[in-house]
């Protein structure tokens, strides 16, 4: 497993992370919150010959989601996201995407997941796991294989 972390500028002046997993025998490829600067997570994604699989959005918030749209234009990828999380994205007061400047942003996921769902890249297996707290719908997901969350 390719695990990559990288701080990504947002339209609010402060980084977020986003992270790239990617099976390396496959080259099956996830990003985890592409917050904004998409040519960035393209560079990354371009290095690793990635073949982009998943935009996983583990919650709703604007400073986690400005980039998803434009990466699946531009890239491919099915988003996912628990069905707490892509009902809220529908909400411009939940996903507070008005309060940080991203007036009309409306991100559609391509397949809601719950807890327990299982996520393939290639040979690695990621189970959903909701964790209700920071909003009604953020997740986080799991590799036993590797044993990273």
């Amino acid at each position: 497993m390719i695990l990559k972390e990288l701080k990504i500028e947002t339209w609010i002046g402060d980084k977020t992370n986003c992270y790239i997993i990617q099976d390396e025998k496959s080259k099956e490829t996830m990003v985890i919150d592409p917050a904004g600067d998409v040519d960035k997570i393209i560079e990354m994604l371009d290095i690793l010959q990635a073949k982009l699989k998943y935009i996983y959005l583990t919650h709703c918030h604007g400073d986690h989601i400005g980039g998803v749209k434009e990466l699946k234009e531009r890239k491919g990828g099915k988003i996912l996201a628990h069905r707490n999380t892509a009902e809220n994205l529908l909400d411009p007061n939940i996903s507070l995407t008005t309060y940080i400047g991203l007036e009309g942003l409306v991100i559609q996921v391509d397949s809601r997941v719950d807890d327990g769902d299982l996520i393939h890249l290639g040979n690695l297996e990621f189970r959903v796991i909701h964790t209700p707290g920071h909003t009604a719908g953020s997740t986080s997901l799991y590799c036993e294989k590797e044993k990273c969350l």
